[in-house]
């Protein structure tokens, strides 16, 4: 990608296209041993993802890594070979072979591999985003200038709000899949459940009360009864 059209990204704002992937499905390829790839590993095995690393050689703490996640991390000692691409659906290109990188680069184009360059993600397709969660929500986050540090301070933020959420948003997922036994009434409780009013009564300790005065007994015995 040559400078101007990097510059006209940074100016108009990176856009982002979100989806959430299920972690123990999702297979990873890193290609490169080093502090970059050690950096990716552990991102997404600590996310229960599988993951493999192909290089010559591994940072020792990559090594360390891969003795405590074994089933989800394996390191391949050896020269970069296309066999390992093929049956991955995330490649993290983490070395600084230019001819490599625009090997894998072109490989990943062609047969329609999702790639991320880890130093120069312009040039790759994605970013790997802030995550953060609680027990019951989880969130990802980027800014679109490229700026960490905002992201981080961010992302405290949106934490903090989630961590007041948490509890309230187990309650409302509960009843929300038990009112599908209520297809004729489904919408009702979930638009009645899915607002601050609402919280408002489940923090006071009132969200049965608030549910009996809308519903009928039979319907609210059963969506409590978890």
């Amino acid at each position: 990608m040559d400078r101007n059209n990097r510059e006209n990204i940074y100016d108009e704002g990176i856009e982002y296209s979100y989806i959430s992937l299920i972690s123990k499905k999702l297979r990873v390829g890193i290609v490169g041993g080093g502090k970059a790839g050690t950096i990716k590993a552990r991102h997404f095995v600590k996310n229960k993802c599988y993951v493999e690393v192909i290089s010559k050689t591994f940072d020792k703490e990559l090594t360390e890594l891969s003795k405590a996640f074994s089933e989800r991390l394996k390191l391949i000692a050896g020269d970069f070979c296309y066999e390992f691409l093929k049956d991955k659906h995330l490649i993290i290109i983490a070395l600084d072979d230019e001819n490599l990188k625009n090997i894998t680069k072109k490989y990943c184009e062609e047969n329609y591999k999702i790639y991320i360059d880890s130093s120069d993600f312009i040039s790759g397709m994605g970013v790997i985003p802030i995550q953060r969660s609680a027990e019951n929500a989880v969130f990802a986050l980027n800014t679109k200038y490229g700026n960490p540090k905002g992201a981080v301070l961010l992302s405290n933020k949106v934490e903090e709000t989630i961590k007041e959420y948490d509890e309230f948003i187990k309650y409302i997922g509960l009843i929300r899949n038990k009112a599908k036994s209520f297809p004729e009434f489904k919408v009702q409780i979930t638009s009645f459940i899915g607002n601050d009013e609402f919280k408002k009564s489940f923090d006071k300790g009132e969200a049965e009360k608030a549910l009996r005065s809308r519903f009928s007994k039979e319907i609210v015995d059963y969506l409590i009864n978890f």
